[in-house]
């Protein structure tokens, strides 16, 4: 016993030396939808169903790697790249907001089956070099367009927001 605490000991001072990596922030979010993985696979890949839940349209959507995305209403608000599409389970494309001085960054959806009438899908945004603007509008974004999504899908109904009163 006192040796394992004695090599214990020496990992955790051999550790303490070594410089610290400076962790870049990501966000991560997962949320189980009570759908085959193919129905998310479809509400990640087709703009008739992107419309029914994500923020803005879609505006542009081609499905094959260095194909063109973007979102928004009669302009571009969001612009990406897709950089990887494995169907049904990964797609990967650059993210921006257009006029946003932050970097470009990458957003990445896994779709995990688990069973036949259910899957885990998680939004991976990364690529930042410091939590800007931009990360902390996906923070508050990404659990919204998932929920919206999921309810959607789920219910075939899009989520009851409340009118604004101008």
């Amino acid at each position: 016993m006192k040796a394992m605490k004695s090599a214990i000991l020496a990992l955790l001072a051999t550790t303490a030396l070594l410089p610290a990596q400076a962790k870049k922030p990501e966000f991560r979010y997962t949320i189980l939808i009570a759908k085959p993985a193919a129905d998310v696979w479809s509400a990640l890949t087709e703009k008739k169903i992107i419309d029914q839940y994500y923020m803005v349209p879609a505006r542009m959507l081609e499905l094959k790697e260095g194909g063109k995305i973007s979102y928004g209403e009669d302009t571009d608000l969001i612009t990406g790249t897709i950089e990887k599409i494995e169907a049904p389970k990964t797609l990967v494309h650059t993210f921006k907001f257009v006029g946003s001085d932050d970097s470009e960054t990458s957003v990445a959806y896994e779709i995990t089956p688990m069973g036949d009438l259910m899957c885990s899908l998680t939004i991976v945004h990364s690529g930042f070099e410091q939590e800007d603007q931009t990360f902390a509008d996906i923070s508050g974004g990404w659990p919204v367009v998932a929920s919206s999504l999921k309810t959607f899908l789920e219910t075939g109904k899009r989520l009851p927001w409340p009118k604004v009163e101008p």
